[in-house]
């Protein structure tokens, strides 16, 4: 159709060129002494179009021939770029296959285009790093240098990689130079955090994991498991201060202080550094945010540390036990830790009685070495030898892994004797 319109065109230029060729209305003179020249207007013209014509046609020729240097040099230079591309694109398909030395080879191929040369350092670095060939890595991320266009990808490929090396100190640096520069996103921060957890850097840690937990960068789960060790890595460092070690613990937010891992470390060590009183409000605080029916195996640790807990008030501790004891379900492991934390309490504080009887039901509920080693120490803080080296015995296998002997062990004698210790 565009065929038929441009030839309708023409004919109609040439039909109206034709009409006015018709009208003659003068001549044009050329004077060249001694010469007079007369033509038509028509002639005339005729020929200035022709000169027009051939005018524009030379001059296009020398453009032409001006320009053929530089348009040998664009070609050349598309040329390289279009073979840079297919290097890199060789390149990245090696990376991924692991086929690392023959991604390194395209990379250096790719070199030969200036728009391919930054990328194709970075995948050659990272071939070299996979080869663990370390110094041909830096080559290449020296290379990469060079192009203003890829310094935040160097700088991040960079600490990415010397984090694998655990080159903490080099890759914290390019995070901190990142970060100068006003870009922060989540992958640096990643980057960061491994390298502060690998250099033990655990307050930056804790920043990070916070920021990524808060811009949802980390599974639930791994954000609580890495504050859990942040947070006993930070306390094991106070182990040895009592008063340090309250000063940090206090100093965490309470939403962190709830969670029954954290709680759990920071009872052990307050126990052991004598801050019993502390530990005692710690377990309280997460065991009293659930019912006992909601408890796990975390809060039957909690309980073990609760019974050990040297608080101001013995009698306060019990009481609050009995009151969980009332909750309880009537059956199962959590019963039997809280009938024992109860007689471990009561063991404490020398009301042999009690004691006796809540450890008994506790090891009626289920069978714990616990249970049995607490009942050798009342037998034995009341004379009773043989009963003493019996649970002894007990506690031993439980903690072994091996099973009691078949022979009636004398409970019945000690629950018998509940009534003649007194409270």
């Amino acid at each position: 159709m565009r065929w038929l319109s441009s030839a309708l065109v023409i004919a109609l230029l040439a039909a109206v060129a034709a009409l006015s060729l018709q009208v003659n209305a003068g001549n044009v003179a050329f004077l060249v002494h001694p010469y007079r020249i007369d033509i038509s207007l028509n002639l005339f013209a005729v020929l200035l179009l022709l000169l027009l014509a051939v005018v524009y046609w030379v001059a296009r020729a020398i453009q032409k021939m001006a320009d053929f240097p530089e348009q040998v040099r664009l070609y050349r230079a598309r040329r390289e770029e279009i073979g840079g591309q297919r290097a890199l694109i060789d390149a990245m398909k090696g990376l991924l296959e692991g086929r690392f030395a023959r991604a390194e080879r395209a990379a250096r191929a790719a070199q030969s285009s200036d728009a391919t040369a930054g990328v194709a350092a970075l995948i050659g670095a990272r071939a070299a790093h996979r080869m663990q060939e370390y110094e041909r890595r830096d080559d290449w991320l020296q290379r990469a240098e060079g192009d203003s266009a890829m310094q935040t990808a160097r700088l991040v490929s960079s600490a990415e990689m010397w984090t694998e090396q655990r080159e903490n100190v080099a890759a914290l640096d390019a995070i901190d130079r990142l970060h100068g520069a006003g870009a922060r996103h989540i992958h640096a921060m990643r980057i960061a955090l491994n390298a502060n957890l690998q250099s033990g850097r655990w307050n930056e840690a804790l920043k990070a994991v916070r920021l990524l937990e808060k811009r949802s960068a980390l599974h639930p789960v791994l954000a609580r498991k890495l504050k859990h060790a942040i947070f006993r890595e930070l306390m094991l460092e106070q182990r040895h201060d009592a008063a340090a070690l309250e000063a940090l613990w206090r100093r965490f937010p309470e939403n962190d202080r709830r969670v029954p891992e954290i709680a759990l470390e920071a009872a052990r060590l307050l126990n052991r550094e004598g801050r019993g009183q502390l530990a005692a409000e710690t377990i309280e605080a997460v065991l009293g945010a659930a019912p006992p029916g909601a408890w796990d195996d975390v809060s039957e640790r909690l309980l073990e540390e609760y019974a050990v807990a040297q608080a101001s008030s013995a009698r306060a501790q019990l009481e609050r036990a009995e009151a969980w004891l009332s909750q309880a379900p009537p059956r199962g492991p959590i019963r039997a830790a809280l009938l024992r934390t109860a007689g471990m309490i009561c063991l404490r504080e020398q009301l042999w009685g009690k004691a006796k009887g809540y450890l008994l039901d506790s090891r009626g509920e289920a069978g714990n070495p616990a249970t049995d080693l607490a009942l050798a120490r009342l037998a034995e803080a009341v004379g009773e030898d043989a009963d003493a080296a019996e649970h002894y015995r007990d506690a031993a296998l439980g903690y072994a892994g091996l099973p009691a002997p078949a022979a009636e062990h004398p409970s019945a004698t000690l629950r018998a004797g509940v009534k003649d210790l007194g409270h």
